[in-house]
């Protein structure tokens, strides 16, 4: 297997393991307690960064790749990329109702609970997409050469210095993220 694509599932496993935290939050709003606010504003910069600024980026290479070798075998994969837009524009929807919220806004919990729980779905859906149908299509049409080369690109995207000011970022927010789910 590739190790592009091992790092992919892994960071999946990382998605999910969020995603559990993310549905105890929501549970706390679906019974008329108060959430974690602190921890869901880490769990929303999480989702509303690292997939667009890295894990998506990552992908869309093995896409491309994939798309150009592929041809017609690529029914399956058609809205994958547009579903990386559709995820952000879902985080961005669950920010807005949370921001809403704060503001003392007497928007309707179950709106927020409803953003959350499309997003939740959606992210949920597209991994399942990508680590069943779209990572092994990718291991079996993509040569040795492929792999190097998106390898290189990647490696290329590491050193740029705005990228990797963002991923330390985002990392110190994983961090976070965990240190307040262990207390």
């Amino acid at each position: 297997m590739s190790h592009i694509i091992e790092k992919l599932q892994q960071e999946h496993g990382e998605f999910r393991v969020f995603l559990k935290v993310f549905d105890a939050q929501l549970d706390k709003f679906r019974q008329g307690r108060s959430p974690n606010y602190e921890l869901l504003d880490a769990l929303l910069d999480f989702f509303t960064s690292f997939p667009d600024e890295w894990h998506h980026q990552k992908e869309d290479l093995v896409y491309d790749a994939v798309i150009e070798k592929a041809g017609p075998m690529t029914d399956s994969l058609v809205n994958l990329r547009a579903e990386h837009e559709k995820l952000a524009a879902k985080a961005g929807h669950f920010e807005d109702r949370m921001a809403h919220l704060r503001r003392g806004s007497d928007l309707p919990m179950v709106e927020i609970v409803e953003a959350g729980e499309a997003y939740d779905r959606l992210l949920r859906h597209h991994m399942v997409k990508e680590d069943q149908v779209f990572f092994p299509m990718a291991q079996k049409i993509l040569s040795v050469d492929d792999w190097l080369q998106i390898d290189d690109q990647i490696s290329q995207q590491r050193e740029n210095p705005e990228l990797v000011d963002k991923m330390l970022r985002i990392r110190s927010v994983t961090d976070v993220i965990s240190e307040i789910v262990a207390e």
